[in-house]
């Protein structure tokens, strides 16, 4: 990592736009638009969004598709290390690049990536407080470049400990793991139930006014009030693996980055007969 340019553990897990201002263009910053809508509620589509314009230098990526496991198309899985690095290489993320992830707070998918990296050891990363938004209302520079960043290198160092698949979950139900849920109430009344013993906590209700995240004092309160606490073991889940990386960055901005996200969530969990649910909603 450049001398110049902070760790992942240095910024924390979002960085401002003041800071992504004074480090636009920087060789070693890489900055990923990674704006996606959910159908039928919103009928935008984010690879136009970003041809209309983003952040200058932004590269985009789909974590639908280009850091999804195509042989799990039902529930847009995590890659594994080969395609999720031949997938940075071609945005030039490498090893020594410091990646900053933005969306429009639509649905969290910054967020998504933000984890993706971490679960790959890659920890230079963070999420930018506002996204696109805040940057454009500041009256920052927007281009239509798409440009082609060289390809880097990056080597994946996978850290299952971010990760929780299906038999984790089973797991954790036996043992004080502290189950998250990061769907929003309409969401859960939808889908008629929740994992036993699971807390309501969705991560994009801890973004305030102008896209903001909650400041680190306010989310360890909400996630006190949801009835979780900063430090326990935790995993995360949601519909679909988007609003739980959510979920898992707003317990990063209270204070603790080890919370695993369960991948295949609600969506792989209701397949198997044999999983508990509860029908009452957390």
């Amino acid at each position: 990592m450049d001398p110049g340019l902070p760790t992942g553990a240095e910024t924390g897990p979002v960085v401002s736009t003041d800071w992504l201002a004074d480090r636009l263009g920087h060789p070693n910053v890489r900055v990923v638009d990674c704006r996606w809508y959910l159908r039928p509620f919103d009928l935008r589509n984010g690879d136009d969004e970003y041809a209309r314009a983003h952040i200058p230098g932004a590269v985009h990526l789909r974590w639908d598709t280009d850091i999804a496991d195509p042989d799990r198309p039902d529930l847009w899985m995590l890659a594994g290390p080969e395609r999720f690095a031949a997938a940075m290489s071609a945005r030039g993320i490498g090893d020594e690049t410091f990646v900053v992830a933005y969306d429009d707070q639509h649905v969290t998918v910054a967020a998504r990536l933000w984890w993706a990296l971490r679960v790959y050891g890659h920890t230079a990363a963070a999420v930018l407080d506002g996204g696109i938004a805040k940057w454009a209302a500041e009256g920052r520079p927007l281009d239509d470049d798409a440009g082609a960043p060289a390809p880097a290198r990056f080597t994946p160092r996978r850290d299952n400990r971010l990760y929780a698949t299906k038999q984790d979950v089973m797991a954790a139900l036996a043992t004080d793991i502290r189950l998250a849920d990061g769907r929003m109430a309409a969401a859960r009344a939808a889908d008629g139930g929740a994992i036993p013993g699971s807390i309501a906590l969705p991560g994009i209700e801890m973004i305030g006014p102008g896209g903001v995240w909650s400041h680190p004092d306010e989310a360890r309160s909400r996630i006190a009030a949801a009835g979780g606490a900063v430090g326990e073991p935790t995993i995360a889940y949601c519909r679909g693996g988007v609003g739980a990386c959510g979920t898992a960055l707003a317990y990063a901005i209270a204070g603790q980055d080890d919370v695993a996200v369960y991948d295949g969530s609600w969506t792989e969990w209701i397949t198997d007969p044999d999983a508990p649910r509860v029908l009452d909603q957390p």
